[in-house]
């Protein structure tokens, strides 16, 4: 019984024993499937970690390159290819040393020896050579990649070009030594008028220091009877439009009015839109002193000229009409030339008083009412006994009524038909249109001239300039015929224009608002 109870015995515990070995292998077997799990999951991602990082390294604007401690290279990515030019497989397995210009091949040396000790570089801004032999500026960031042990196995480097930054901080540099160095004043402002740029040349012009005007407004510059202009210039700029040769006054520090030429543009950010305004003042005070000295100068040798000059066409006048009363045909015929040549000094002496009185602001309008087609026909009755070697043709817009100046608008139509005049050849046609709309009136005198090239139509009507032609070069005049037109016809409220082809003729047209000549 003894013995039975004994066998019992061992044969429980043998199970317990087995009961438990069966759950450290079923507890060994979970272990082992959760450290799998794990190790999986870590695989995993270390995959998708290692596919972002190869994506980031792909997509980058950056060239990122690795290569072993002997300078060779192991991975070239996508933007090391557009940088450089050249393929992955035609650098993978080659040496570094291929992208690094002669007189710099001293710099790989340095930067292996520095990496093998750990040390990291950033921003080495140096220069490297493209498979087209073109130099770069590049900023290099360069790192050792180590093992798990810490060893320095390789190097990654990832280069940025900085080619155009290197260029525009040159450029930049450029205009600030320019914009320091001028003899002329150059400010810089917002759309509200504020000063935010001041150079020496400015303070040197107007008398405040940068301190004194940048966060002033511009105001502080511009006379009271003049403050309307600030206003006018920034809706044009605001508009994208420049504004050149702006002939104004402007006030120093010191009460002093200052005549000033400015030249201003719209200042863009890298998207175009209008982010403040440059303003370039040149004193030109000297200049228009000149010019009234050379007004004065011409106003009073006209003027001195004008009186014995009409004495002597009245005498021409009374021995041409005695030549003719004794039939004496040569008498007449070179009294009559001798009455166009004084005619023309005449006119012309006229247009230098004109452009004396323009000047001053002395020239006015003196109104009255008169037939159109009366005043047209009357320049050219007077042309065609001057110029009888040209065919002018008129045609009226009918009986016209106008309130005009009638004798300057008489010097318009003779300066526009005697250019035509002058500027074609003999035996073509000059042909007079006028035609009306019930807001203005409209004439054109149109030539078969040399015709006017378009890069001097612009300037055409600017006082003094004269075409460069060589076919122009022996005809006389002094470049002051247009610019008058201009004036007169701006002063009665109209507009001039030109249209021309060299070779084929011109056209000009003036305008005239009926509105204010009625």
């Amino acid at each position: 019984m003894q013995e039975t109870d004994n066998t019992q015995s061992e044969d429980s515990s043998g199970l317990r024993s087995q009961v438990r070995e069966g759950h450290i292998r079923e507890h060994a077997m979970d272990l082992a499937l959760k450290d799998q799990e794990v190790l999986i999951r870590k695989l995993r991602l270390a995959e998708e970690r290692s596919a972002m990082l190869a994506s980031i390294v792909d997509s980058t604007e950056d060239a990122i390159i690795s290569k072993d401690l002997n300078g060779f290279i192991t991975s070239w990515n996508k933007s090391a290819e557009r940088i450089f030019g050249y393929r992955s497989e035609e650098m993978i397995g080659q040496s570094i040393l291929k992208l690094i210009p002669d007189d710099r091949q001293d710099e790989e040396a340095l930067i292996l020896s520095r990496l093998r000790r750990g040390e990291h570089m950033r921003s080495f801004n140096t220069k490297r050579v493209t498979k087209t032999g073109r130099l770069i500026d590049v900023s290099l960031t360069i790192s050792p990649v180590k093992d798990e042990k810490g060893a320095v196995i390789g190097v990654s480097k990832i280069a940025r070009d900085i080619t155009e930054a290197i260029e525009a901080e040159k450029q930049g540099a450029m205009l600030s030594a320019i914009v320091s160095n001028s003899e002329d004043a150059i400010i810089s402002k917002n759309l509200d008028s504020i000063v935010t740029s001041w150079n020496d040349s400015a303070q040197r012009l107007f008398g405040y220091s940068a301190a004194e005007m940048i966060g002033q407004s511009i105001v502080k510059l511009i006379p009271d009877d003049r403050l309307q202009e600030e206003p006018e210039i920034i809706a044009k700029l605001s508009s994208g439009q420049r504004v050149d040769h702006f002939e104004t006054k402007r006030l120093t520090k010191f009460g002093k009015l200052l005549d000033v030429s400015l030249s201003i543009s719209p200042v863009r950010d890298l998207s175009g839109r209008i982010i403040g305004i440059s303003k370039i003042a040149r004193d030109i005070t000297y200049k228009k002193e000149e010019e009234q000295r050379k007004n004065d100068f011409i106003a009073i040798v006209s003027h001195e000229l004008k009186t014995p000059l009409t004495s002597m066409r009245s005498y021409v006048q009374l021995a041409l009409a005695k030549a003719l009363e004794r039939g004496d045909g040569f008498t007449e015929k070179v009294l009559k030339r001798a009455d166009a040549q004084t005619r023309k000094m005449t006119g012309l002496i006229q247009d230098f008083l004109n452009l004396s009185r323009l000047e001053e602001g002395k020239m006015t309008l003196n109104l009255s009412e008169f037939s159109l087609s009366e005043l047209i026909n009357e320049v050219v009755s007077d042309t065609l006994t001057l110029s009888p070697a040209h065919e002018i043709i008129y045609e009226p817009c009918g009986e016209m009524r106008i309130r005009a100046d009638r004798e300057k608008l008489s010097q318009v139509v003779i300066n526009l038909l005697g250019n035509a005049i002058k500027y074609s050849p003999e035996d073509t046609t000059i042909r007079i249109e006028c035609s009306s709309t019930a807001q203005e009136v409209t004439i054109r005198v149109i030539d078969q001239g040399y015709g006017i090239p378009p890069e001097d139509q612009s300037r055409l009507f600017e006082r003094f300039y004269r075409v460069n032609d060589g076919r122009q070069l022996n005809i006389s005049g002094f470049g002051i015929g247009l610019y008058l037109v201009s004036e007169i016809v701006k002063l009665h409220g109209g507009e001039i224009r030109v249209e021309s082809e060299v070779g084929k003729g011109s056209i000009f047209s003036i305008m005239l608002p009926l509105a204010s000549l009625k």
